[in-house]
């Protein structure tokens, strides 16, 4: 069960790529396409690498359908494993989509299904949305809808059968989202989209595999002991985002975002980006440069270490629910490749992402240091690191 750090941001920002890409073709559906990706993070003793596969075909002049196929293989321990004494993880996450877009004169009508199968997690999503321009083609308004439905387990050490999955344990987590945005050509160098975004999940919101520690007097070597945490089986989160691009007379391309996060469990977020992008050498290549800072408050129902056991309703130590702050920098080197000689392609480009994060956190020690109190064990950080090489071909 691998986790997914500040997972409504992530579509907060892949929504506003889309919006603001939706723009250069308004009344015509993209390009058929074919992409080939093979990606690699390290960060946090986690290691996940693995290729991915997309195929965009138009039926008519006025649909397309598109097919996406991506494996993961993601080994390591991280930092909750090692303190609970659980094995290191080696476990294989597949992930299938396929969608449908409809143009009908300035409207695009896109339907989607996927699905994703790990060892422990299961996950399905069908999500619908409505593109509109108007003025011009100068506004264009979005809406969109999903529902998603997952089933968790968990994996236990059978003394006979090895590692198999919990015959007594089994949840399921309902999801559900719903987003507004718009899009709007300010001037003739700039556009700016503001998104709005609800997400609500219902179930069992907690990881099976995590504990919160207590004080414990009668633990003579610790001083502390361990009990599986304790979520609430609902939770809401409302979001707002703002983003704009400005072209530069030398036909670069600057970009700044805000966003804003809040859910009814208390956790406030705030994320800053900017970016720069250069294309050179005839535009054979583009240079893009993205700085980016997030920062949150902690769940109300967060602690490091808890007074005695049981100590309220909902106890958890899960350090995505801690008060922390991110920083990252990432750059992209995409090349134009040379016409290929099969005339079925068109355009092909050839990109490479690098990207740097750095996680901080202001309440969550490091158990690890089992030989120090646990008000003096240091506080817990560290650096993660995203590669990923993309070639697309158009034809």
């Amino acid at each position: 069960m691998t986790p997914i750090r500040h997972r409504s941001f992530a579509l907060l920002s892949l929504g506003f790529a889309l919006l603001v890409g939706g723009l250069a073709c308004a009344e015509v559906l993209p390009p058929d396409e074919a992409d080939v990706m093979y990606k690699h993070y390290e960060g946090g003793g986690i290691k996940a690498d693995g290729p991915a596969y997309l195929v965009r075909k138009s039926v008519t002049a006025n649909a397309a359908v598109t097919a996406s196929y991506e494996v993961d293989q993601v080994t390591g321990a991280s930092i909750d494993s090692v303190v609970s004494g659980a094995s290191p993880i080696r476990e294989e996450r597949k992930q299938k989509s396929l969608s449908a877009e409809y143009l009908s004169d300035r409207t695009t009508y896109s339907v989607a299904a996927i699905s994703s199968v790990e060892n422990d997690y299961d996950a399905s999503t069908l999500n619908g949305s409505i593109a509109q321009t108007m003025f011009g083609d100068l506004t264009t308004v979005t809406m969109s809808a999903s529902k998603g439905w997952d089933i968790i387990t968990r994996r236990i050490k059978d003394p006979t059968a090895g590692v198999i999955r919990d015959p007594t344990f089994r949840a399921r987590l309902d999801r559900r989202q719903w987003s507004v945005g718009i899009s709007q050509v300010i001037t003739r160098n700039l556009i700016m989209a503001l998104n709005l975004e609800q997400n609500t999940s219902q179930g069992y919101e907690q990881n099976p595999y995590r504990s919160y520690r207590y004080v414990d007097p009668t633990n003579l070597g610790l001083g502390y002991s361990f009990a599986a945490e304790v979520y609430p089986t609902s939770r809401t989160s409302d979001a707002v985002a703002l983003k704009a691009k400005y072209y530069l007379p030398w036909h670069a391309v600057i970009s700044g975002g805000l966003k804003y996060y809040t859910d009814n469990w208390g956790i406030r977020g705030q994320t800053l980006d900017a970016g720069y992008a250069q294309p050179f050498w005839h535009d054979r290549f583009t240079a893009d440069l993205t700085l980016r800072y997030y920062t949150q408050s902690a769940a109300s129902f967060y602690a490091d270490l808890f007074p005695h056991k049981d100590a309220q309703n909902y106890l958890a130590r899960d350090r995505e629910l801690s008060s922390l702050s991110t920083q990252s920098v990432s750059g992209m080197l995409t090349y134009e490749l040379p016409p290929l000689a099969w005339r079925v392609i068109k355009r092909s480009t050839l990109s490479l992402s690098l990207e740097e994060l750095f996680y901080r956190y202001r309440n969550f020690r490091n158990a690890t240091y089992t030989t120090l109190p646990a008000d003096l064990q240091p506080l817990y950080s560290n650096n993660a690191f995203n590669a990923l090489l993309l070639a697309q071909f158009y034809y």
